[in-house]
């Protein structure tokens, strides 16, 4: 940690938080009463990962210089990573927490009147820097005069900022009772640390920092400043493999039977499957390509479409993706009949309800009177999200999750934090049936097996104008190195031949 020139570190032009003049005039009251009870932390080259509103609200106080501590060498993607595990991270939160709650705890807090009690600190003397003075502590006393105030979720995030060289202090009262950082204690601990480091307050300005540091927030709009990686990160996971059909395309044979009871290589499961899917299908969101090449080798024609396929790692493989897309397109201009449409376990991973209803018109637009469309997504039942909601873990995967709360439309969940977040929506029934009435007339949906399902009849009359805004976006979908699918025109041409209008 140095104190260095306010203006040897620069702002990220990717923070996701939204500051506004009542939030920084709190930062401001905050720096004058307490000082840097944490400093601000940068990557090697000096852009801020953590500390925006505090090095904006210092550079109009007039301060000159600032605590500053510095990450290892980052790549642009874990950058903003770890920009969102320190906005989650600084405070310690549960996954439910959001800004609006915040502030109405802030709300509730009094801070002024806590602040009145508290003097004013020369923003020019070594008091304004008390974590420059931070302490190393034998770690054992601290876990006793913290007994039962664990957040498995704030403990989670600060591993995830361990993993990239990151520690913050604890900031502590006299009797050492963790203010902020509980998470951080409980981390230390469970590696067996026998010491950490720590900033210790007075009782009067621990009550002022327990708001200041848990309950000021600044607004989170990652659904705006991350809007293309959210998208491109959308891809299915390595780790998300199976050797069976998914259950959007198996509920409407079996029910809520287990994916794997069904067998195509079976005759009669197979001709039971025929019976009601039909021989000539589509996989829209095929991910890893695993039902597909289980249908193919059953002998069943099926055509995929994968924006964001992967072949190794958790890389997308782009070339291998525009050649799936190419084909499809292919399909779709020879006008192929499709006798069943399925979206299996990927509505839930679109970032964006306006993006989930695009795929709704394009599948739509492939359908005819005789054609069904099959839908499964995570609902509200499952797991994950009655943990974001407030619920006890109920095994150690799940305590391990380090997924949280976005309000910017209901049921939103933000995972895979370290490296490659990712939305998890969470749907109802009313607004699952609700997204498919919107392209089709007769529309069945079900909660079963924690998913929310549906099974879709007769496509509405196709709407130009839907159709070639949802082409214009689906076939120019973004990529992480900054490129874009480029095959508008390409779709637009395929789909004009099959449906016999000019888009």
């Amino acid at each position: 940690m140095k104190l260095l020139p306010i203006n040897a570190i620069n702002p990220s032009s990717y923070n996701p938080r939204v500051a506004d003049p009542q939030r920084l005039n709190l930062i401001e009251l905050s720096l004058r009463k307490l000082g840097f009870l944490l400093p601000l932390y940068a990557d090697a080259n000096g852009e801020i990962l953590s500390g925006h509103q505090r090095h904006y609200v210092a550079t109009r106080m007039g301060v000159e210089k600032v605590p500053v501590d510095f990450t290892k060498p980052l790549d642009l993607a874990e950058r903003k990573a770890v920009n969102i595990a320190f906005n989650r991270g600084t405070n310690d939160l549960s996954p439910d927490d959001l800004p609006k709650t915040l502030t109405e705890a802030l709300e509730r807090s009094e801070v002024h009147e806590l602040a009145e009690a508290l003097p004013d600190l020369d923003i020019h003397s070594p008091d304004f820097y008390p974590c420059l003075t931070a302490e190393e502590l034998p770690i054992q006393p601290l876990l006793s005069a913290n007994t039962g105030r664990w957040v498995q979720y704030a403990r989670n995030i600060s591993k995830t900022l361990k993993g990239k060289g990151v520690v913050m202090p604890l900031v502590i009262d006299p009797d050492g009772k963790v203010i902020n950082g509980i998470g951080r204690l409980q981390m230390l601990a469970e590696s067996n640390a026998p010491t950490v480091k720590a900033v210790r307050i007075s009782h009067a300005q621990a009550a002022l920092a327990d708001a200041m540091l848990n309950l000021l927030s600044m607004d989170f709009d990652i659904h705006n400043r991350y809007s293309d990686l959210l998208r491109y990160n959308s891809f299915r996971r390595s780790r998300r493999t199976r050797n069976e059909l998914g259950r959007g395309f198996v509920f409407a044979v079996i029910g809520s039977k287990p994916s794997h009871t069904l067998d195509l290589s079976n005759p009669d499961h197979l001709k039971r499957w025929k019976a009601v899917h039909g021989s000539t299908v589509l996989d829209f969101g095929a991910g890893h390509l695993t039902e597909t090449q289980i249908l193919q080798q059953a002998g069943i024609d099926c055509n995929p479409f994968e924006p964001y396929h992967i072949t190794k790692g958790e890389e997308i493989d782009k070339a291998a993706s525009l050649e799936i897309v190419k084909s499809f397109l292919q399909g779709v201009r020879s006008g192929k009949r499709f006798s069943s449409i399925f979206i299996s376990s990927v509505l839930n991973s679109v970032p964006f309800e306006g993006d989930r209803r695009h795929i709704v018109t394009l599948t739509a637009a492939l359908a005819d009177e005789k054609t069904r469309l099959f839908a499964v997504a995570s609902s509200i039942q499952q797991t994950g999200w009655r943990n974001l909601n407030g619920a006890a873990p109920l095994n150690k995967s799940d305590a391990s999750q380090i997924t949280f709360m976005l309000d910017y439309e209901p049921g939103i969940g933000l995972g895979d934090i370290s490296k490659l977040p990712k939305i998890q929506k969470y749907h109802t029934v009313p607004e699952f049936r609700e997204l498919f009435l919107t392209q089709w007339q007769e529309v069945k949906v079900n909660i079963a097996v924690e998913n929310v399902q549906a099974i879709c009849r007769n496509p509405r009359p196709l709407d130009p104008v839907a159709l070639k805004d949802a082409i214009a976006f689906e076939f120019d979908l973004p990529y992480p190195d900054g490129s874009s699918m480029g095959l508008v025109n390409k779709a637009l041409e395929a789909y004009s031949t099959r449906l016999g209008v000019v888009l």
